[in-house]
């Protein structure tokens, strides 16, 4: 086979259907459809292809630059693809973590500039928000950013409406399950018009993060409102994956079937798992599921080596934050902002801001120091990072990660706090202060 450029070979996945003394299903046939296998390595190859090729060449004829929010994959496609064509790339992103991406964005050439929005994405009343600075830039730019805005942009559902489902029902017939988990939702909202419209009774499940987790390219239930193009009614049920079940699941798909697949397959495969099993021993007649085999586990070795770094020699950590169970440990208070001048003053805690730097600057808590959440949370998993005999408060952007890191360290014999409602409350008290 021959093809003149690498885009010719995006789409056209297999499925890879899982052996049922892998899965335990009984009446159900479960497949992957193998995006991974894309020339960029992800399912967003389909999306950054669907959302530029129209107009590439006006870009180069115009010398604009693409401009895209994204954790990591979407910008990676694009950025590769663009460059191809000689088209500059700026990632402007406060959600981009995984360490392997963003250098390998850096040496295809991309810019990066990382900002912390109030709740890691969208808050356009947040002049910190990366989807906020990107239109603003575009509206000053005189036409020279060509923002694809792919938590809004209709091509992103269409592309897999279009392509990833039609290629999952030419193989299948018919889907009755589609299980996935929910980053921009487009993969999920496309497909998913496609199988019902084939198959009014299929059923789809979107999975999150669980709050205070990252699983990289699935959000939280609480943030999934700031993507345009989520629907609620559009899912069945929504259910939430942590960070180690998405993790042993990914083990599995890598050991036990070869398939060298990331974290967030691994969420896709376990979510699919737990939701089938509660429906398996009550079918008559044999179904199909499918899931989203997202993306390669390559790009992904220091995410995984900070939460199993047993697996890479190093010393198996029992009690780290990632083995951390909060369902099973007593919640940590919160301090109410219409308290926390008071509390401070009466108890004199340590005071730790958890966001990033950029926005530590922008404004604090007197006599907290800062510690962005990576660097915090390796320091968590050291034996003593505070002094016990004090009180520990963190603050994060809206109260959401620091819940469970005070949880964690109070299991640990601190007595840790956090601020309730986070930064963004205490910003909106002072507003509403002063407007009175």
């Amino acid at each position: 086979m021959i093809v003149e450029r690498m885009t010719d070979l995006i789409g056209n996945t297999p499925l890879l259907k899982i052996p049922a003394e892998v899965t335990g299903l009984k009446n159900i046939d479960l497949y992957g459809k193998l995006e991974l296998l894309n020339p960029y390595g992800s399912v967003k190859d389909r999306i950054a292809w669907g959302m530029i090729k129209d107009d590439l060449e006006d870009m180069a004829a115009n010398d604009q630059m693409i401009f895209e929010n994204s954790s990591g994959n979407t910008a990676k496609a694009i950025c590769a693809i663009a460059a191809s064509y000689d088209v500059p790339f700026k990632l402007v992103s406060a959600i981009a973590k995984v360490k392997e991406t963003k250098d390998l964005l850096r040496m295809l050439g991309a810019e990066i500039e990382e900002f912390a929005a109030a709740s890691d994405c969208f808050d356009p009343n947040d002049p910190n928000d990366p989807q906020y600075l990107i239109e603003k830039a575009v509206r000053e730019a005189g036409g020279k950013i060509y923002f694809t805005s792919q938590f809004t942009n209709e091509k992103n559902p269409e592309v897999h409406e279009k392509t990833t489902a039609q290629e999952v029902l030419e193989d299948l017939g018919s889907v009755d399950y589609f299980i996935s988990g929910l980053g921009t939702t487009g993969s999920t909202l496309g497909m998913t018009r496609a199988f019902k419209k084939n198959n009014p009774d299929c059923v789809c499940v979107g999975l999150t993060s669980a709050k205070g987790e990252f699983v990289p390219g699935i959000r939280s239930l609480d943030q999934m409102w700031e993507s345009g193009l989520y629907q609620r009614d559009n899912y069945a049920d929504v259910v939430t994956v942590g960070e180690k079940a998405a993790l042993d699941a990914m083990l599995t798909l890598n050991r036990r079937l070869g398939l060298l697949c990331g974290p967030s397959a691994g969420a896709n495969y376990h979510g699919a798992l737990e939701y089938l099993k509660t429906i398996d021993d009550s079918l008559t007649e044999r179904k199909s599921a499918v899931f989203i085999v997202c993306d390669r586990v390559e790009w992904y070795m220091s995410y995984i080596s900070d939460r199993m770094p047993e697996m890479f020699g190093e010393k198996e950590k029992p009690d780290s934050l990632f083995n951390f169970d909060e369902t099973a440990a007593g919640k940590a208070p919160q301090i109410n902002v219409a308290d926390l001048d008071g509390w401070i003053a009466e108890n004199d805690p340590v005071i730790v801001d958890i966001r990033s730097s950029i926005a530590y600057r922008m404004g604090h808590i007197d006599g907290a120091i800062n510690l962005p959440i990576e660097s915090f949370e390796k320091l968590i998993d050291s034996n003593s990072p505070f002094p016990k005999e004090k009180p520990v408060l963190l603050a994060c952007a809206v109260g959401e990660k620091t819940t469970r890191h005070a949880a964690y360290l109070q299991s640990r014999e601190y007595r840790a706090y956090s601020v309730e409602g986070g930064m963004m409350a205490l910003k909106a008290m002072k507003q509403q202060a002063k407007a009175a």
